[in-house]
């Protein structure tokens, strides 16, 4: 995982528990749309969870992720 990709890991472990991320922070901090940043974000949970989340904290992270690229359509 590089550098990016961690900064986007960790701001969204930050914000999953307020339905994640705003458009416009993400759009300012990482120059991405929501679709492709809730993308990206879903694959790294996947395959590289953050360790210091429980496994309900993931599930939950997870639904925030799903929720916001069905929104990002």
């Amino acid at each position: 995982m590089d550098n990016k990709q961690q900064q986007m890991l960790q701001f969204e472990t930050s914000w999953y528990p307020l339905g994640g991320g705003s458009s416009r922070e993400i759009g300012e901090q990482f120059g991405l749309s929501d679709r492709d940043f809730f993308s990206e974000v879903g694959r790294l949970v996947e395959t590289e969870p953050p360790e210091a989340l429980s496994g309900s904290e993931l599930r939950r992270m997870r639904e925030v992720i799903r929720r916001r690229l069905w929104m990002a359509r």
